[in-house]
C-alpha cells in the first residue's frame, strides 16, 4: 500500500525556491512586488514539489476568491481557444484560475451557468453574451457585487468594461478590398443580427459599398448562426439564386470554411470566379484550400486585455467603465482575386 504523501507547505516551497514565505504568498496571490525571475523560481518549485493549491482554503484565509468565471458561445471555435489560452496565462500570472463554461446562444443556459459560477464563489466574471442579451439578464451579478467584463459582443447601455475588435471596421475593410479588386456584385453571409458582431460587421460592409455608389440590388445579405453548417447552407442557397455575385464576405472564418464547401458543391471556384473573405484570421485560415483572406481580430490580445481589466476590477478599481476596441487588419491570401483592369 502506497504511503500517504506529506502535504506540501508554503515553507517547503520557499525553501526549495530560496525565497521567503512572504514572497511565495505574494506570488500565489498576485500581490506585492515580485520580479518575473522570482515568480518563475517559485512556480518551478511548486511544480517540482507537486504542490496543488486548495482554493477553498485560500479563500477562507484571505477572504478573496482566486476563481474567475468565463462564459463563451462555443469553446470549439478556435477563436475562443486562442482567447482562452491567452486569458488563462494572464490570470495565472496574477494567481487566478478561470472556470470556463459554454453558453451557446441560449439566454436561459447563460442565466443558469451565470448562477453556477457565482455559486462557486468567483471573484469576477468575463462573458461574451448570448444573442439578445440585455443589461437586466446579468442583474444577479449586481446583487453579489461581482465585477463583470464583456468581450467580443457588447451589451447596449451596459456599465461594464468591454474589449473586442471594431466590428464595423471589419466589414469596411472587407468591402474596400473587394472594391479595390473591381468587384461590383456582392453577398454577405453574416452572423446573427441580434448580436453586436453580426449587426456591425454587416453594417460596416454594406455602408462602405453604398458610399461607393453600389446599389442595394447588387448586395445580397443572409444572416444566421456563426457555424460551418450555416455557412455551407447559405452558400448553397445563394448559388441557387440568380444573383450574379462574385465577392462574398463571411461573418467569421468558421462560416467562410463552411461556405467554401457549399460553393464548391455548386461549381464555384474560390479565388478564381469567386472571392471570399472571412473574419478572425484563425490559424487554419493560412492552410485552408485555397488559403483564406481574413480580417485579423486579435483573439489573444482580447484575452490578455480582458484578464487585465477583470483583475483591475477585482483589486478594487471603481473608475468609469472602459471600452477597448482593437483596430482590425485585413490579411490577403489566395481566396480573393482582382478583375483585370
Amino acid at each position: 500500500m502506497a504511503k500517504n504523501r506529506q502535504k506540501v507547505t508554503v515553507s517547503d516551497i520557499a525553501k526549495r525556491a530560496g525565497v521567503s514565505t512572504a514572497t511565495v504568498s505574494n506570488t500565489m496571490n498576485g500581490t506585492g512586488r515580485v520580479s518575473e525571475m522570482t515568480r518563475v523560481k517559485v512556480k518551478q518549485a511548486m511544480e517540482e514539489l507537486g504542490f496543488v493549491r486548495d482554493y477553498t482554503a485560500a479563500k477562507l484565509r484571505t477572504g478573496r476568491s482566486r476563481l474567475v468565471g468565463v462564459l463563451v458561445q462555443d469553446i470549439a471555435n478556435p477563436f475562443y481557444g486562442e482567447f482562452s489560452a491567452s486569458f488563462e496565462a494572464a490570470l495565472s500570472n496574477e494567481g487566478y484560475l478561470p472556470i470556463i463554461a459554454n453558453i451557446g446562444e441560449d439566454k436561459e443556459r447563460q442565466s443558469t451557468l451565470l448562477a453556477e459560477v457565482i455559486a462557486h464563489g468567483v471573484a469576477g466574471i468575463i462573458v461574451s453574451p448570448s444573442a439578445n442579451t440585455e443589461v437586466d439578464d446579468l442583474e444577479r451579478t449586481f446583487a453579489h457585487e461581482i465585477p463583470v467584463v464583456t468581450f467580443v459582443r457588447e451589451i447596449e447601455n451596459a456599465d461594464f468594461d468591454f474589449v473586442g475588435v471594431d466590428d464595423y471596421r471589419c466589414g469596411e475593410l472587407a468591402a474596400k478590398q473587394f472594391l479595390r479588386d473591381a468587384h461590383s456584385q456582392f453577398a454577405v453571409i453574416g452572423g446573427l443580427e441580434s448580436s453586436s458582431t453580426g449587426r456591425l460587421r454587416v453594417k460596416g460592409f454594406v455602408d462602405t459599398l453604398h458610399k461607393a455608389d453600389i446599389p442595394d440590388h447588387s448586395i445580397v445579405v443572409k444572416q444566421g448562426p456563426q457555424s460551418r453548417n450555416f455557412g455551407r447552407e447559405a452558400a448553397v442557397e445563394l448559388s441557387e439564386t440568380e444573383a450574379p455575385f462574385t465577392a462574398v464576405f463571411c461573418h467569421n472564418d468558421i462560416v467562410a470554411m463552411g461556405a467554401t464547401a457549399g460553393f464548391l458543391s455548386r461549381g464555384r471556384v474560390i479565388g478564381e470566379d469567386l472571392s471570399l473573405i472571412g473574419c478572425d484570421n484563425l490559424p487554419e485560415a493560412n492552410i485552408w484550400n485555397p488559403p483564406l483572406t481574413s480580417v485579423e481580430t486579435y483573439s489573444r490580445s482580447v484575452g490578455k486585455i480582458a484578464a487585465e481589466l477583470i483583475i483591475s476590477r477585482i483589486n478594487g478599481d471603481t473608475g468609469k467603465h472602459r471600452t477597448v476596441r482593437l483596430e482590425p487588419k485585413l490579411i490577403e491570401r489566395q481566396s480573393t482575386f482582382a478583375f483585370a483592369g
